[in-house]
């Protein structure tokens, strides 16, 4: 048996089971939400996928590391992705920089970062929305858009100051890479190509040169001996790395262990001209038929076949405060909304998507524009709060 763990609001995986992962579904594979696992002490079996924890500070964060604790001294369960032992962005970048894998490092916002080569941009450490601050050349700027992300309600610990690593060709074009790893197999999935350097599906420059290198890249999986290494050095037994190359080295922007398989049954974001469908339909194929294998290969080696279920004895004060915290978040107007929000993300990326994007942005311009002295002064403030001594 095959179980995925995940917040109750994501569905990722989800996606992948109802469409192009039926015949895993119907092997027997499941997805367990942490919040419905609060009050359960009986487990199946099998192998256990643990994702979203590196969104999960406190109460919530703490009962997911001690449930897979528990699992993990089970003789008939296998632990993917262990949250005691995954590295997260910040530790993963400082583990990469100190191996002489990648040139760039992260800082963290609340410390010292004076020691970062500009440009750097703003991001969080816990999701994966990419960047949150345009590219930053000055410690003026970087105080300007602390202070904005700490005014929006982001955790001064959950910010990272990162280095900038410019991977683009003589043409000014950037290339982004996306790989899965699965139990031990390297799965090639796409290749971004365009000018931005967050590069996004979005933003591809869609041509059939492009259409064929990312149809090759998945046939060939150049860097596949690479990426084991890195997957091993970050601990991730299932997810999805980003990465560019750089003087042919690999540099690796984020590792995310619950991310995005295929759009399942929802249209695509962005019309594919048709002369470029073939190639890309081809890409898809064989992407899927080998992650689909890797997959089909876990669920032959999850032990504990024929055994009984398996008790679980969590802490109860970890267990308290988890349940307690998960009550608290529920009845705040803020968790209903951010709920809400989440469960209704697949509606909104459709033709209304371009219009949400006009009235987010025309008044976050003006916005910038007018707060940015008090902005810096926020991030002063709020760096120098997060980082005095207790």
């Amino acid at each position: 048996m095959i179980r995925y763990l995940t917040l109750a609001d994501r569905w990722m995986f989800s996606e992948y089971l109802e469409y192009w992962g039926r015949e895993l579904e119907q092997s027997g594979a499941q997805i367990l939400r942490y919040e419905h696992l609060l009050h359960e002490t009986r487990f199946d079996p099998g192998t256990y996928v643990f994702t979203t924890f590196d969104e999960m500070p406190g109460p919530m964060g703490r009962f997911v590391d001690a449930l897979a604790a528990r699992l993990g001294e089970s003789p008939h369960v296998r632990v993917f992705n262990d949250p005691a032992r995954v590295l997260r962005r910040f530790d993963l970048h400082a583990a990469l920089w100190r191996d002489g894998r990648n040139v760039f490092r992260s800082f963290r916002a609340n410390g010292d970062w004076s020691a970062a080569r500009y440009p750097v941009f703003v991001r969080t450490e816990g999701a994966h929305e990419g960047a949150f601050s345009p590219l930053l050349r000055s410690a003026a700027e970087v105080d300007t858009w602390i202070g904005r992300a700490a005014a929006f309600g982001r955790a001064m610990d959950d910010l990272l100051v990162v280095e900038f690593c410019d991977t683009a060709d003589g043409d000014g074009f950037y290339r982004k890479y996306a790989a899965f790893h699965v139990g031990g197999r390297i799965v090639a999935r796409s290749l971004n190509y365009g000018r931005p350097w967050m590069l996004k599906f979005g933003g591809n420059d869609f041509s059939q040169a492009m259409a064929q290198e990312e149809l090759d890249y998945v046939r060939d999986n150049p860097h596949e001996a690479e990426l084991r290494e890195i997957f091993h050095i970050a601990n991730i037994d299932y997810g999805r790395i980003d990465y560019a190359l750089l003087d042919g080295r690999v540099q690796t922007w984020e590792i995310n262990n619950n991310p995005t398989i295929g759009r399942g049954l929802r249209p695509s974001s962005r019309v594919i001209d048709p002369e470029l469908r073939d190639t890309r339909e081809e890409t898809k194929r064989v992407f899927y038929e080998r992650f689909n294998a890797a997959w089909a290969a876990v669920l032959a080696e999850s032990p504990g076949r024929g055994a009984g279920p398996v008790e679980v004895r969590v802490d109860p004060l970890v267990l308290r405060a988890a349940r307690d915290e998960h009550r608290r978040r529920w009845l705040t107007r803020k968790g209903f909304v951010e709920g809400c929000l989440r469960l209704a993300k697949p509606l909104l990326k459709t033709p209304l998507a371009p219009l949400l994007r006009l009235l987010y942005r025309t008044p976050q311009r003006l916005v910038r524009a007018s707060a940015a002295p008090l902005f810096r002064v926020v991030g002063r403030r709020a760096r120098k709060r997060s980082s005095a001594p207790a």
